[in-house]
């Protein structure tokens, strides 16, 4: 290298009798070059890894529900309304497990989702004065529901809706008499509503979610407490949950 430097002095005019300061000057100049050719290789910054949200998951979860029902009387045999017509509030906990499939593309996450709850909601009516009352109890629902979702990494905020089902009871009471009677059933209607998921980690997964369900209207025929008498049923609820879900 020495040598090589007493060259490059030489081709910048410096002589015999100024090797060293040729030589020194030589160095200052081709440092920069030098320096470069020992710098280290650097390895590139590995790609951004974006949350997966595709894929089976199942979970459970607890919630609080909150609702009204509508009894309306008619005549059973004319379906003639008899202007009685009840309105009251319905409420309860409760809590299920549920399971489905995401697929994600992009940002956006489809998704198709099951659910099964125990159900605690009940209220009801109670009117002395024309001698009747009522109450509307559900013991456990459930539903098939599509899932639509943006993704922003490991949270995902989505709307969902489909199929509901519960099995709804109701109780006619006759306050005169003191006669009493149930009739249940599995009524089906929709449900819509909205929620945020969170990746805590690779495989856990949290949720907060509101929906509401409409169950639409149906009819039951009064044969002990009110002969001769058709109560119709309206049960609308809305329904806060909490959920945990572990994603396989």
């Amino acid at each position: 290298m020495l040598s090589s430097l007493r060259d490059f002095a030489a081709q910048l005019g410096f002589g015999p009798t100024c090797n060293a300061a040729a030589v020194a000057l030589a160095v200052t100049l081709a440092g920069p070059a030098s320096a470069a050719d020992l710098r280290l290789p650097v390895k590139a910054p590995p790609p951004f890894s974006m949350f997966s949200w595709t894929g089976f998951y199942a979970g459970a979860d607890v919630g609080y529900a909150w609702g009204r029902d509508t009894t309306t009387e008619y005549l059973t045999g004319t379906n003639t309304f008899t202007g009685l017509r009840w309105d009251y509030k319905a409420k309860g906990v409760l809590g299920g497990l549920f399971a489905g499939y995401n697929y994600q593309t992009g940002p956006m996450v489809f998704g198709l989702e099951t659910d099964i709850e125990m159900v605690d909601i009940k209220g009801g009516f109670n009117d002395p004065a024309l001698g009747g009352a009522g109450d509307t109890r559900i013991d456990w629902q459930g539903s098939l529901r599509g899932r639509l979702g943006f993704a922003a990494d490991k949270v995902l905020f989505y709307g969902t809706g489909g199929l509901a089902y519960a099995n709804i009871g109701h109780t006619y009471r006759n306050l005169v008499v003191g006669s009493a009677e149930t009739t249940s059933g599995i009524r089906t209607g929709w449900t819509l509503g909205a929620g945020v998921e969170m990746a805590v980690t690779h495989n856990i997964l949290l949720r907060a979610e509101y929906r509401y369900s409409d169950f639409g209207h149906y009819r039951y025929d009064s044969v002990v407490a009110f002969p001769g008498l058709t109560g119709q049923q309206e049960p609308t609820f809305s329904t806060v949950r909490l959920g945990a879900a572990y994603k396989f």
